[in-house]
């Protein structure tokens, strides 16, 4: 007697399940042959009777992302994300994101994927579109700047931000002028380890400077400043002049202005050997620090201290490689990138640029990317994320004296046990 009501409870879950899984699979079936509208009805009904079931919230914003509204399908998968966050889920509210042009929240979306266990292609594409996507973004935010320049409220800009754009190196030789943009890049570096500042980003500076066609002498100088730090919303512009001093010699000079009332602060400038130029850059930034009347802690002043790298040579090479790059010289760029690297296996900038310009996959421009970042993500049919199968579930109501949990629910089995179950419908429909 007690055998007969193990088997009659198994069956009876066994129903239980497989009704859940027709919805569900009906569902995903209409999907992949794009009836879009049948899906749809197929996941609302698995998710009537089971809504914690995340897989179903998920391809039901997947269709409806199919369909075209997208204002459905981010409903959908924020619901799937708040049951049980996957990289599909993700993946997809990215491209939702994407087409509504809220590109930062589609930068997060398609992070979190990664983060979330997104790999192979998926990954590697995803990957190179977000380079794209970033850049895309920071144009998007200097194009609307610009057009909303006149309605800059300069007094809302926080008091603590500051700008470096490249300093001028057209005074020094032509084999020297690039590291004008090293040491740049550096003391922003630098100056972003004080947490009295927040620094601008150097790559939206310079697009900025693209826009206003500002960058071919490779700085800002005095009468731009203001205007400059109004559009980047930065409360103080870092100007700088680096001179040669002989065949051995560097002088380097700067101006901290004021975007609210074009004041200016002029910090003690420094000069010596060439040999020392990370010496005279710390220097540099120390006498910057100073004349904002900014008191440091030791771990700060520690931080600042360090240098990049102990080669010279490596220095000049990473120099000419930003140079190639301001230029749209990538190849060159990398090449110089991975001479520094050579010469100095610790060197964390040449390290980076090389890693942050990794040949594309998926080729193309932005819009071509994302076609294809659309497609890969289309193919992988989220089969390895969140429902784990039929086979599973059984083992479960074995395991659990005749009762069965769905993996999303958050039943436990002695809730599921005295649940009141109805089943509806044809189990093997299409």
């Amino acid at each position: 007697m007690q055998i007969k009501t193990i088997t009659f409870m198994v069956l009876i879950a066994v129903a239980v399940v497989g009704c859940s899984q027709s919805l569900y699979m009906q569902g995903r079936r209409h999907l992949q042959a794009e009836r879009f509208d049948p899906a749809i009805d197929a996941f609302y009904k698995e998710i009537s009777v089971n809504p914690k079931n995340s897989a179903a919230w998920r391809e039901l914003g997947v269709a409806y992302y199919q369909k075209g509204d997208l204002i459905k399908s981010e409903e959908a998968l924020k619901q799937a994300s708040n049951i049980k966050p996957d990289a599909r889920t993700q993946l997809y509210l990215g491209l939702v994101y994407e087409k509504q042009e809220s590109f930062d929240r589609a930068i997060i979306a398609y992070t979190a994927s990664l983060s979330l266990g997104s790999s192979g292609r998926t990954a590697d594409v995803t990957r190179d579109h977000l380079k794209r996507l970033v850049h895309k973004s920071q144009q998007v935010e200097i194009a609307n700047a610009l057009e909303n320049e006149a309605e800059i409220d300069v007094g809302s800009i926080p008091d603590n931000t500051i700008a470096v754009p490249s300093f001028d190196g057209t005074h020094l030789p032509p084999e020297l002028a690039p590291i004008a943009l090293g040491l740049a890049e550096f003391t922003a570096a630098d100056l972003a380890k004080v947490r009295a500042l927040t620094v601008v980003e150097r790559a939206k500076l310079n697009m900025l400077l693209d826009e206003l066609k500002l960058s071919a002498s490779g700085a800002v100088d005095l009468s731009s400043a203001p205007r400059v730090g109004r559009i980047m919303k930065s409360n103080r512009i870092v100007t700088a002049t680096v001179l040669a001093l002989g065949e051995e010699g560097l002088k380097l000079d700067g101006t901290v202005v004021y975007t609210s009332d074009s004041s200016t602060r002029v910090p003690q400038g420094v000069e010596g050997e060439l040999k020392d130029i990370f010496e005279l850059q710390k220097r540099f930034v120390f006498n910057i620090i100073d004349s904002l009347g900014i008191t440091l802690t030791a771990d700060e002043r520690d931080a600042i201290a360090e240098v990049p790298t102990e080669s010279y040579l490596a220095f000049l090479a990473y120099c000419r490689g930003l140079d190639y790059r301001n230029r749209g010289m990538e190849s060159a760029a990398r090449s110089e990138f991975n001479s520094a690297v050579e010469m100095d296996a610790g060197f964390d900038a040449a390290n980076t640029e090389l890693n942050t310009d990794a040949g594309f996959t998926s080729g193309g421009n932005y819009e071509q990317s994302f076609e294809t970042l659309e497609g890969v993500i289309g193919q992988s049919g989220g089969s390895t994320q969140g429902d784990p199968g039929l086979d599973s579930r059984l083992t479960g109501v074995l395991a659990n004296g005749g009762t069965t949990t769905n993996p999303n629910s958050d039943q436990t089995p002695a809730q599921a046990d005295n649940a009141t179950v109805i089943i509806r419908g044809d189990l093997d429909a299409e």
